[in-house]
């Protein structure tokens, strides 16, 4: 189902590869409800193995991607919700939980409590009253069971912060996502995380499906984004943003999106 400030929909996949899901980030916030298979996923430099009923949360700007680790049946549903419906429904003060961007805090809800607390059971009920998300309608009903779904996460204390640790390159993408404005240079991260930089651009690669240039593009050009909707000049965003000069930028908008910033950024 489609409206103005958020869509939901299921998605059913038989032999799911990891090479079709990118990392990626984007400017709404994202809720994931996993039903079905064997993978895992990946929030910055936090992962989380996924059981049924597990609810992952995304939160604006956070780079994300899920690992299939089999061709076992893929099924979820996702809920994607502009920043704009909190306030254009009346609710602000669910949106509480989605502006938390501190590392501290995780971004997975067991399906233990996801069950219990009733998130799950509304998920079924708009299921049902949409027709199997099939309506094209803002009616009352689905607004107030959306509603419900924000304000039972935002009364959920339980986020697990990660259920993995201990990867290498886990330090390396925390200090990428604080430092992507720097002048940043393998020789300086093989020296400050004693790793090979051929190793870690190896493990980088497997971790996270880019190249570490790849990486520092995508959260530089991101930022500048953000930086240009709060009314900064392109020129200044770029500058804010990590990038040597206007022509480092221009060469990296064009690269990431196919257009001129010119164009692109209006």
């Amino acid at each position: 189902m489609k409206t103005h400030d958020y869509t939901i929909s299921e998605t059913i996949t038989d032999h799911p590869s990891s090479k079709k899901f990118y990392l990626h980030n984007h400017d709404d916030y994202e809720i994931l409800l996993f039903l079905n298979g064997d993978a895992r996923y990946v929030v910055e430099e936090r992962t989380y193995s996924l059981e049924p009923y597990d609810i992952i949360i995304i939160r604006k700007h956070e780079m994300h991607r899920i690992y299939h680790h089999s061709d076992t049946l893929y099924r979820r549903y996702i809920l994607m919700i502009s920043p704009q419906f909190f306030q254009n429904n009346g609710c602000p003060e669910y949106e509480a939980q989605f502006l938390n961007a501190s590392s501290d805090v995780g971004n997975k809800i067991s399906g233990d409590v996801v069950r219990s607390s009733g998130l799950y059971d509304a998920f079924l009920r708009y299921k049902k009253y949409s027709e199997n998300f099939t309506i094209d309608r803002n009616t009352p009903v689905l607004k107030s069971i959306l509603t419900e779904i924000l304000y039972l996460i935002n009364q959920t204390t339980g986020f697990q912060v990660s259920d993995l640790s201990g990867s290498p390159i886990n330090p390396v993408i925390s200090y990428l996502n604080s430092s992507y404005t720097e002048d940043i240079t393998l020789d300086q991260l093989e020296e400050q995380f004693f790793l090979s930089k051929y190793y870690l651009c190896r493990m980088f690669r497997k971790a996270t499906g880019l190249t570490i240039h790849e990486y520092l593009r995508h959260k530089r050009l991101t930022r500048v984004r953000e930086l240009k909707k709060e009314g900064k000049s392109i020129g200044e965003a770029a500058q804010l943003s990590g990038f040597r000069d206007y022509s480092s930028f221009y060469r990296a908008y064009m690269k990431e999106y196919g257009m001129p910033p010119g164009k692109g950024l209006m």
